[in-house]
């Protein structure tokens, strides 16, 4: 339950700390006063997003933290979050605050150690249940309406099953038109691919062969240059008819350092060092000789290769910027032809698994639907069952469920029904209900779905829209009832609901040095009496106001 509420500088609040004990308590004040505003700072710490508006003015920062006494009756959820998370319960008590500063970037923190928004979210809905004005409205939708039924009914595995069912029949369509439009588009690209795989293979190209070709052409178109150059070496080296050469001269060099290496033996090593070079000399000159007899020029043949670079050309144009890439291409028109060719069977087995998954779905949609009319059946009776205690006593709530287009949610429409007057037809609550009987519906849906849930403190804003005299004392004994089993928090602007409190916290506004201020306290004994016969008459000093709120505070005890 919660048991403390600090609030520091957010809206017309500068500094208040509530104490809240279990049973029924109630929260009362002129209009304006800021009873809305411990709603707002129960919300921020619930993870709502911050508005820097709320901060008071003059302020840095606003702050709002609560303690929660949770004993040995921790959820699963928020068991499972500190378990993740490192963290404990200290005395059974669970710690959670939100900071927001001036400059719009806000904090939070759970147990003293940092937290994220969306972690004050998942814990704040297992601690605590806020119905507002704006829930009664929600009450009017159908999709909402099927989520009450769906708490009530506790048909999670059921609603799970179906959910993924129906997930999976999305992506089998999705990908049945995803094939289908494949094969229309390679259909239409089956020619193109067929001609295009005709003429790269027709090419038989290897990769490579593009750079080795441009090599060829290049020396093949210097023959002319090659030719004489070759010429003229080997001219030099071996010499000709009309001149000596390289190769003669370094013979006669050798011979005459041979015969004076024999007067003179140091000169031994230059006539070896000769011989071996006039050896090397002679091995070029033959090599030269050989390959330049060898050289021939065809133009045909040079032709040949610009014809076939020109065909590799064009086609690294038409098919990819490298040879690799238009043979990539090619491996990839193969396997869009294949897939042309297969893509009639895929299709057909494709719609085969569809129509199975289809089949599976709408059972699992059949069995959701015989669950939830099932759950319809006892939550309508036990609501119909509160309403007569709020003074609804020839109410007849129905619930109506009926076939719609398969969703997410399953294929069912759901319609809470009234008629509230005998004689008449029942009608969707949102063409019929009144603001009084929606506060009452919703606090009947509150209190039957509260047997079924582990939220121990629910909140009530404005349930008492709409009603007064005895509706509104029936509404209070709900309340009352209600909080045997739960920690009940109203706020309300009805004595007859503030008589029936277990605990009674004003909030009042005042002006200090031209500042306004909220306050909030709790009241008792006389102080109490007062603010019920102010809310009585709206004079708290009046002797028949205070003698009414007397008697009933009296009447409680």
């Amino acid at each position: 339950m919660l048991e403390r509420l600090e609030i520091h500088h957010y809206a017309l609040i500068d500094d208040v700390t509530i104490e809240f004990g279990e049973g029924f308590s109630v929260i009362t004040g002129e209009t304006g006063a800021g009873k809305s505003i411990i709603l707002g700072a129960l919300a921020l710490l619930l993870g709502e997003k911050s508005d820097v508006q709320a901060i008071r003015s003059g302020c840095e920062a606003a702050t709002v933290s609560a303690t929660f006494f949770l004993g040995d009756n921790v959820s699963p959820v928020i068991d499972m979050y500190l378990q993740e998370n490192g963290l404990a319960l200290e005395d059974g008590t669970l710690l959670l605050s939100r900071n927001v500063r001036s400059n719009g970037r806000s904090s939070a923190s759970i147990q003293g150690r940092a937290a994220t928004r969306s972690d004050l979210t998942l814990l704040g809905e297992e601690l605590l249940d806020i119905s507002a004005q704006r829930d009664h409205q929600s009450l009017l939708s159908s999709a909402n309406q099927l989520l009450v039924l769906d708490a009530f009914g506790a048909c999670h595995a059921e609603k799970q099953g179906y959910q993924d069912l129906f997930r999976k029949v999305q992506a089998l369509e999705q990908e049945q038109k995803q094939l289908e439009k494949n094969l229309k588009d390679s259909v239409r690209e089956a020619e193109f691919l067929k001609f295009a795989v005709d003429e790269i293979s027709k090419a038989n190209t290897q990769v490579g062969e593009d750079e080795e070709l441009s090599e060829q052409i290049r020396t093949i178109s210097s023959f002319e240059q090659i030719h004489d150059s070759l010429s003229l070496a080997t001219t030099l080296l071996h010499g000709s008819d009309a001149g000596s050469s390289l190769l003669g001269s370094l013979h006669q060099a050798g011979k005459q350092i041979g015969l004076a290496s024999k007067s003179d033996a140091n000169l031994t090593e230059f006539h070896q060092r000769l011989e071996s070079s006039s050896i090397e000399l002679e091995d070029i000159y033959e090599s030269l000789r050989d390959y330049l007899s060898s050289m021939s020029f065809s133009q045909m043949e040079l032709d040949q290769m610009q014809g076939r670079l020109a065909l590799l050309q064009r086609l690294k144009k038409k098919y990819g910027h490298s040879l690799e890439a238009m043979l990539l291409f090619k491996e990839e028109s193969e396997e869009k032809l294949l897939q042309s060719e297969q893509g009639e069977d895929l299709l057909l087995d494709l719609e085969k698994k569809l129509g199975q998954t289809q089949a599976s779905m709408h059972k699992a949609s059949s069995h959701l639907t015989e669950v939830r009319k099932a759950s319809a059946l006892t939550l309508q009776k036990e609501i119909e069952e509160t309403l007569r205690t709020l003074g609804m006593q020839q109410a007849l709530f129905t619930i109506e469920v009926q076939g719609t287009t398969p969703s997410i949610s399953g294929a069912d429409s759901i319609d809470f029904m009234i008629c509230a007057n005998p004689g008449l037809e029942s009608r969707p609550i949102k063409d019929v209900a009144s603001g009084g009987e929606l506060s009452r519906i919703m606090l009947a849906l509150k209190t039957t779905l509260s047997h079924h849930d582990r939220v121990e403190t629910l909140i009530f804003d404005e349930v008492d829209a709409g009603i007064g005299g005895s509706v509104a004392l029936s509404v209070a004994k709900q309340l009352k009832r209600l909080s045997k089993s739960h920690q009940v928090l109203v706020i309300t602007h009805l004595a007859s609901i503030a008589s029936q409190a277990d605990a009674h916290l004003v909030v009042s506004k005042e002006v200090t040095e031209g500042m306004s201020f909220s306050r909030i306290q709790h009241v008792q004994g006389s102080r109490r009496e007062q603010e019920i016969a102010r809310m009585l008459s709206g004079d708290e000093a009046s002797e028949v106001s205070l003698i009414h709120a007397k008697q009933m505070l009296q009447a409680l005890s």
